[in-house]
């Protein structure tokens, strides 16, 4: 699947399952963001290689106006993101859980772990100027007060009386692997 005709979170889960594979998994993803999300997995899967260490999602959502994307290792702690809303804007700080490096393993993990989150991030950031709606160049805008990523028509709508089209998908299974 080419990342840029991913449709839906299904469609992402049915490709990557291992991403997915995590049963108290949540996901909020605005549609417009979905083809981000999309070259996220395919960037993380070609990052993982054949060896997928147990990598999954562990929350997606959106958070400050942009894209969060948590993940994990089986059997490994996660780093620690702290957000900080300020007046000028936010403040974003991955705090590197402490690890013992003891073997070539460890060593590969850790380069593995990093890249993943560079790219992690670089995804947020991108979706700081894409519209949640429909996925066009778009800015922050306050609106009501809460931060939403819109392009000009979206942010018009916004201003409407009927407001803006559903543009959340959420993805979460049951025991049984139903949405």
């Amino acid at each position: 699947m080419n990342p840029q005709q991913a449709l839906s979170l299904k469609d992402l889960q049915t490709r990557y399952p291992y991403q997915f594979n995590e049963p108290e998994l949540g996901i909020a993803m605005a549609k417009g963001w979905v083809v981000v999300f999309a070259q996220l997995c395919a960037d993380v899967d070609q990052v993982l290689g054949q060896d997928k260490r147990g990598f999954h999602w562990s929350q997606v959502k959106e958070k400050f106006g942009s894209a969060r994307f948590y993940f994990q290792f089986e059997g490994r702690k996660p780093d620690l993101r702290l957000d900080i809303q300020m007046p000028g804007g936010v403040l974003s700080q991955v705090v590197p859980f402490e690890r013992r490096i003891r073997t070539d393993r460890d060593r590969s993990f850790e380069q593995v772990n990093t890249e993943i989150g560079r790219l992690a991030l670089r995804a947020e950031v991108a979706t700081k100027h894409v519209c949640l709606v429909c996925g066009k160049e778009a800015s922050q805008d306050v609106g009501t007060g809460y931060v939403l990523v819109l392009c000009p028509e979206h942010q018009a709508q916004r201003q409407q009386p009927e407001g803006l089209p559903p543009f959340w998908e959420t993805l979460r299974e049951n025991k049984d692997g139903e949405v």
